[in-house]
């Protein structure tokens, strides 16, 4: 009987363990290829260190502050993992020129929800997709 009941408890214990693990993985979902349909961009999210930072990969348009082309383009920047879906942190956007205080939640596999804010009160949000794989 008191096996059985070591065991047991050993089971829940994995069990709960595994529940934990899953959900704090949530946020490491946002790694890899985002579509920003609005502007027909692929972003790619990856780590720079502990931390996420995004950088246009694919679409056309010019960056308002250099001039240059929108590829290659720093959006996310040092941005650190504040629960189990999101990150927090500063984001650039080439075709307004601004950078912002905000976030990426990530709400499923294909799914994240940008949001940012500049001075603290204009504020906006965009739900990009997962880009399809080449």
């Amino acid at each position: 009987m008191k096996l059985k009941s070591i065991m047991l408890a050993g089971v829940f214990a994995l069990s709960a363990l595994s529940a934990g693990s899953a959900s704090a993985d949530m946020a490491d979902k946002a790694l890899g290829n985002w579509l920003r349909t609005s502007e027909g961009w692929v972003v790619n999210f990856y780590m720079c260190g502990d931390k996420l930072c995004g950088k246009v990969v694919s679409g056309e348009g010019v960056d308002k502050n250099t001039g240059g082309p929108v590829v290659g383009v720093n959006m996310l920047f040092d941005l650190e993992k504040v629960d189990e879906n999101r990150w927090k942190g500063k984001m650039y956007d080439p075709k307004g020129g601004g950078t912002y205080a905000g976030h990426v939640k990530v709400l499923d596999d294909n799914t994240v929800k940008m949001s940012g804010c500049m001075m603290g009160v204009m504020c906006r949000s965009e739900t990009w997709s997962r880009a399809p794989a080449d």
